[in-house]
């Protein structure tokens, strides 16, 4: 295991820290596992992938491409560099699809500053009310054309054959 000391940066507060010997965050599912913390990148691999229920497993149909995924692992620190939770992503390895035969288009809507500064101006000329809000997991709710298969990730059970 690795690990690294943490120094003083100049014009810190003097507020004492709990991070003298803070572990990296696991890079593979293997490593996590192999932790003594395991118990806690177990939960949170948990919550993040099966609490959701944002899959369903089926058999492997023939010709059916299958992408590739991992397990993206952070450590989350309070003010006091003391561990708040341990987080678990699951990525798909979208780079491995070929664009124009496995998808058309990608894009992620964006606004630029100019834009909102407008509608923040005509928002307080015109007395409107404005709400702000993000969306946890909002690519989720996106509609695909096309059905897309993936790997079962390491630590969750499947039958063998199922994606």
């Amino acid at each position: 295991m690795t690990s690294y000391s943490r120094q003083k940066v100049p014009g810190e507060s003097e507020k004492p820290q709990n991070t003298a010997f803070v572990m990296k965050d696991p890079v593979t599912y293997k490593e996590a596992m192999s932790r003594n913390d395991a118990v806690y990148w177990k939960k949170a691999c948990t919550e993040a992938f099966v609490k959701q229920e944002l899959f369903s497993t089926v058999l492997k149909s023939v010709g059916c491409k299958v992408i590739g995924c991992k397990w993206v692992f952070k450590t989350k620190l309070d003010e006091d560099g003391q561990v708040e939770r341990y987080k678990a992503r699951l990525v798909a390895q979208g780079f491995s699809q070929i664009p124009g035969i496995d998808f058309d288009e990608t894009f992620a809507p964006v606004i630029r500053h100019q834009t909102l500064r407008t509608l923040l101006t005509l928002a307080n000329q015109y007395r409107w009310h404005i709400h702000q809000m993000d969306v946890k997991s909002a690519f989720l709710n996106g509609d695909l054309e096309n059905e897309i298969f993936m790997r079962i990730p390491p630590g969750v059970e499947a039958k063998e054959g199922q994606v």
